[in-house]
C-alpha cells in the first residue's frame, strides 16, 4: 500500500519575460532595505550591478565572489561581507554557484533570499545547500536556505552559451530522473518530474541549437523550476556520485551530464515504472539511450577524463559512495561504483 508525506514549503514564484524589472518590488515585499547582491566575478558583475541599480536604496552593495561548489573559504568571505554590510536580505543573481553562496550565508544568518536564476540548475527551488572543504563536498538541508521568492525572467537566459545551456539542462534532467525512485517521492513530485522531463526532452535540444529561441528558453526555465522542486524529495546514486566528484574539483553540471546515462542504465532495470514514465516523457525508446544520444549531440564534455577526473581517486570516490549505503532503486556495491566510474571515464 502506498504511503507518503508531502510537505510544501512556502515560496513565491514570479515568471515573466522582463520580470527582472520587478526586482525592487519583490525586494520590498520581503522588507529588504539593505540587500546584498551575490554574483560571480567576471560575467556576473554586469548583471549584478544592474540589479544593484534596480534596487536603488534597497541595495547594500554587490558581492561578486561566488565560485563553483562554494569552497569553504568563499563561504566565509561571503558571510563576513553580509555582516559587514549589515545586510537584511540576499539577492542571488546567476546559477548554482551564486545561489549556493547565498544559501550558505543564509544558513548562518537566517537572512531571506530572493533568487534571480540565469541557468537551469534548479538550486533556487530547493532547501538543499552544499559547500566544499578540501576534497569533500558537504551537503545539507535547511528551510532557512530556501529562497523566499524566485524571479524567473527567460530573457536572462537568451545569452546563455550552448554548452552552459546543455550542461545545466542535463543537470536538471538528472533531478527528474532520480525523483522517480527517491525515498521521499510522492504522486505530486513524480507528476512534476514527468512534466519537467517532457519540457526538457522537447526544448533543451532546441535552445542548444538556437539560443535565441525565446519560447523554448521559457519552457526550459519552467522545467528547471519543476526539476528543482522535485529535488526536495531526495536523491540517490547519481547525485551522490556528482557531489563526490565535485569535491574533487570536477565541474558540477558537466559531471552530472556525463554520468547520467551510465547511472540510468544501472538503475532502470530495477525501476520499471520510472523507465516507463521516462520513455513516455522522452517520446519512446530506452530512456538511458535517449539521454546518451542527447548528450552526444551537445557541445559539452562526454567523458570524465575530459573534465579532469584523476583515476587514482577512484578508490576514494568509491569509498565515499559506499559509505552512503544507497539502496534505491537498487543497492550499489563498491564494484558497481568502480564499473560506473570506469564506463564514464
Amino acid at each position: 500500500m502506498i504511503s507518503f508525506t508531502h510537505d510544501v514549503p512556502l515560496q513565491r514564484v514570479v515568471f515573466a519575460s522582463g520580470a527582472l524589472s520587478r526586482v525592487a518590488e519583490e525586494a520590498q515585499r520581503l522588507s529588504f532595505s539593505r540587500a546584498l547582491v551575490v554574483a560571480t566575478p567576471g560575467s556576473g558583475v554586469r548583471l549584478g550591478n544592474k540589479v544593484v541599480e534596480l534596487l536603488g536604496v534597497q541595495a547594500a552593495g554587490l558581492h561578486a565572489q561566488a565560485a563553483l561548489h562554494v569552497p569553504k573559504e568563499v563561504a566565509a568571505v561571503g558571510l563576513e561581507a553580509a555582516r559587514a554590510k549589515n545586510a537584511d536580505g540576499l539577492v542571488a543573481v546567476g546559477g548554482g554557484a551564486e545561489i549556493g553562496l547565498a544559501k550558505t550565508i543564509a544558513r548562518d544568518t537566517g537572512l531571506p533570499i530572493l533568487a534571480l536564476p540565469t541557468t537551469y540548475s534548479g538550486s533556487e527551488a530547493t532547501p538543499i545547500f552544499g559547500l566544499t572543504d578540501g576534497e569533500r563536498k558537504i551537503t545539507g538541508r535547511d528551510l532557512k536556505v530556501l529562497p523566499r521568492t524566485i524571479i524567473y525572467d527567460p530573457d536572462l537566459t537568451l545569452g546563455l552559451p550552448a554548452a552552459v545551456s546543455a550542461a545545466s539542462g542535463m543537470n536538471a534532467i538528472a533531478h527528474c530522473v532520480e525523483a522517480f525512485w527517491a525515498d521521499g517521492r510522492t504522486p505530486v513530485t513524480i507528476a512534476l518530474a514527468s512534466e519537467a522531463m517532457r519540457r526538457f526532452g522537447k526544448n533543451l535540444p532546441a535552445v542548444v541549437a538556437d539560443g535565441t529561441d525565446a519560447p523554448a528558453r521559457a519552457e526550459c526555465l519552467i522545467g528547471a523550476w519543476l526539476a528543482g522542486t522535485v529535488l526536495a524529495a531526495g536523491t540517490g546514486l547519481h547525485h551522490k556520485l556528482a557531489h563526490v566528484l565535485g569535491g574533487l574539483g570536477l565541474p558540477h553540471a558537466e559531471t552530472h551530464a556525463i554520468i547520467l546515462p551510465h547511472v540510468m542504465r544501472f538503475n532502470l532495470g530495477a525501476a520499471p515504472e520510472a523507465k516507463a514514465r521516462l520513455a513516455e516523457a522522452l517520446g519512446g525508446g530506452d530512456p538511458a539511450d535517449g539521454i546518451a544520444v542527447m548528450l552526444q549531440e551537445f557541445p559539452i564534455p562526454q567523458r570524465l577524463r575530459d573534465v579532469g577526473f584523476d583515476r587514482d581517486k577512484t578508490d576514494f570516490a568509491t569509498g565515499e559512495i559506499a559509505a552512503a549505503k544507497i539502496t534505491s532503486p537498487r543497492a550499489a556495491s563498491a564494484d558497481d561504483v568502480r564499473a560506473l566510474l570506469a564506463a564514464a571515464y
